[in-house]
């Protein structure tokens, strides 16, 4: 049966850092010399179509290839998982796990389609790739012009003896993969996507607390939604500022005093309880905090922010030991789509250990 390195693409080759490429062109002993596309070219020449060569060139570096930067949903299922590679196999007319079938091009279509899968080093673990069309190519040679459809390959993955499948693509895409597997193995298995962040309270703090990480970037929207908020309020908060500005300027507590009364007589009766603070971030669709290289929680403007904001997601980092070498991994919380994004591509040990701290099912 297939592993990872035998239902690798292209545009698995393309992701890995040139580093990489020249230790698989070394072991292949072909040349290491030129651009990263260069070696691209030659290893892929080299290795299309052949199991055991793949197998030799990749097998170092294959918990990169099906990684790398993307957005992770996970989805679970009403019936069990067990069996459910041996229910894939007799639902096609060919052993994904032993054949690779890409459809012509013409019949793809935007509607996911399996097209190979593999073992993982776990027992019950699978890969599932998945290809479907996301555009067309038009190609100009003098009064010549052809199309070729554009595409793109998806990753599943799936341990039997677990209670989820994970898709590995952006959450939109993902619940439409998501959806073709259960089509594929029968109407009677209902997937569900897993409401990741409920468990952490939607609280971004929390789930970085989980993965032992620091908060370092916050997105989130106005808490309070004041009615009647006119502009003519909005610009009475940018007066209160420039009013407090000018007391630093010129140390006028008079002139002070005098403006804050004049512009809290424009609120009225109906904002007169309402915080300051929640007054200024109303007028904002989204407000973005973020530091560079600490948690953000501790500074003193987040955490006076934070009372008045409706988190919507955060970027987290964390340290993972990959290959005996602790470094800083970096993924996106999106407290409203349940997803994951990967922004440092990441190896199939570091994906491992976001779903476990994660997932609790």
């Amino acid at each position: 049966m297939f592993k990872i390195p035998n239902i690798t693409m292209w545009t698995d080759i393309v992701s890995l850092p040139k580093e990489q490429l020249k230790f698989i062109c070394n072991k292949l002993e072909i040349s290491d010399k030129g651009s990263a596309d260069d070696l691209c070219v030659r290893i892929w020449e080299t290795i299309k179509g052949q199991p055991h060569i793949q197998m030799r060139a990749l097998e170092n570096s294959q918990n990169y290839l099906l990684g790398g930067r993307m957005s992770v949903t996970w989805f679970t299922l009403d019936g069990e998982l067990t069996n459910l590679k041996n229910r894939i196999v007799q639902s096609l007319d060919f052993d994904p796990f032993k054949t690779i079938k890409l459809p012509p091009g013409e019949q793809i279509t935007s509607d996911p389609v399996l097209i190979a899968g593999a073992v993982g080093d776990t027992d019950g673990e699978y890969y599932l790739r998945f290809i479907n069309r996301i555009g067309t190519a038009r190609h100009v040679y003098g009064d010549n012009i052809s199309y070729t459809p554009q595409t793109a390959t998806t990753t599943v993955y799936f341990n039997e003896h677990d209670k989820f499948i994970e898709v590995r693509t952006e959450p939109k895409k993902a619940v439409k993969v998501a959806e073709s597997l259960a089509r594929l193995v029968g109407e009677s298995i209902n997937l569900n996507q897993v409401d990741v962040v409920a468990p952490f309270g939607n609280n971004a703090e929390r789930i970085a607390d989980a993965l032992e990480g620091e908060l370092f970037d916050s997105k989130g929207r106005p808490e309070l939604l004041l009615e009647n908020f006119t502009e003519d309020h909005a610009k009475a908060v940018v007066e209160i500022l420039a009013a407090i500005d000018n007391y630093f300027a010129n140390e006028d507590m008079i002139a002070l005093t005098s403006s804050l009364s004049s512009i809290k007589e424009r609120f009225g009766e109906e904002y007169s309880a309402v915080p300051f603070t929640a007054l200024i971030v109303n007028g904002l669709e989204k407000v973005g905090m973020g530091v560079l290289n600490r948690d953000l929680r501790g500074m003193p403007l987040y955490d006076f922010l934070k009372p008045h904001l409706q988190t919507e997601g955060g970027y987290i980092q964390f340290q993972h030991n990959d290959g005996g070498v602790w470094k800083p991994y970096t993924i996106r919380i999106g407290l409203t789509t349940n997803s994951v994004q990967f922004v440092t591509s990441a190896p199939e040990g570091v994906i491992d250990y976001v779903r476990k701290k994660l997932l609790v099912l």
